[in-house]
């Protein structure tokens, strides 16, 4: 089971007077209170809270925790109302943590006011102790690095590798993860999602090709996208990368700098999309790059002089 710790804070408060003039007197009169909280895992409750009068200035300024365990795998869904007095609601904030205090990785923070609906995931055991060091995000829903966990943990495959330290060891956790934040981020144009990643996953939208259990080649297709997104600093994941073509997609937002940290590439194609901002001299790091494509995009300033010191026979 997964440690998940919930913590209340930062509790609006009644004045006496404001307390007074809803019940018509202050005797034992709350100073704030909690919000109600409910927490479900695949339909099953795991917390639930009623709303709790704190009757002192010094309890109101404190902050409460628990601790509950939910299955590996799971998603979860909190549901938050407020303490109503009368005519006046009072709300707190409510983080949610993996682990077994505040200080462990946190999941998602909102309000009863503004977040009455919360949702997180808890990836499968293995797939969270390779991941949770490297991104936070993959235990809220919200994000593409959440979708992208739950999905690996509901594949079969993603799970199985983890465990087998053949593959683990090697990155092949890593990079299915990379391929699974790209696709959430816009949506390939492909269905193809559970087979081992060098033997037809994401077809016909991509295609990848391997040396020993890790990818060395990543080329999409023109048009291989169904929704316009960024290129995620998550490709810098897969380590081992010599090939990587991004050309003639609808790709927004700017070069990731972390592509430089991928020194074994050879060639990078990204034109054709609708890329902004500098080149980042980062690229620079690409010490055995030999052809780079950054034309027809809407990229602004000159080439960082970092580049041409690179082994280039192909800059358009």
């Amino acid at each position: 089971m997964a440690p998940v710790t919930i913590e209340l804070k930062d509790f609006e408060s009644l004045d006496s007077d404001e307390w007074n003039a809803i019940v018509g007197n202050d005797d034992g009169a709350p100073i704030c209170s909690t919000v109600a909280i409910n927490i479900r895992c695949d339909d099953k409750t795991y917390m639930h809270v009623p709303q709790h009068i704190l009757p002192t200035e010094t309890s109101c300024k404190q902050s409460y925790t628990e601790t509950i365990h939910v299955p590996f795998g799971s998603r979860c869904d909190i549901s938050m109302s407020m303490a109503c007095f009368g005519p006046i609601c009072l709300d707190n904030n409510v983080s949610v943590y993996y682990g077994s205090d505040a200080t462990s990785v946190p999941i998602r923070s909102g309000s009863a006011k503004s977040d009455a609906q919360l949702s997180f995931g808890v990836p499968s055991k293995c797939l969270t102790e390779v991941l949770s060091d490297r991104n936070f995000s993959i235990f809220d829903l919200s994000t593409e690095q959440g979708t992208a966990a739950n999905a690996l943990s509901n594949d079969g495959l993603s799970e199985f590798s983890c465990i087998d330290n053949r593959f683990r060891n090697q990155g092949f956790v890593l990079e299915r993860f990379a391929l699974a934040v790209f696709n959430a981020s816009v949506h390939f144009n492909s269905s193809n999602w559970e087979p081992y990643q060098c033997h037809g996953f994401g077809i016909p939208a991509f295609h990848v090709s391997c040396s020993f259990f890790s990818i060395t080649s990543l080329e999409l297709e023109v048009g291989a996208v169904t929704q316009i997104g960024t290129i995620p600093t998550e490709l810098a994941l897969m380590t081992r990368l010599n090939n990587l073509v991004l050309r003639g997609n609808t790709f927004t937002g700017t070069i990731p700098t972390e592509l430089g940290l991928l020194t074994g590439l050879v060639r990078l194609e990204l034109w054709g999309n609708n890329l902004s901002g500098n080149i980042p001299s980062e690229l620079g790091a690409l010490t055995r790059l030999s052809a780079l494509a950054l034309a027809d995009n809407h990229l602004t300033g000159s080439i960082p002089k970092e580049i041409f010191g690179l082994p280039l026979t192909g800059l358009w």
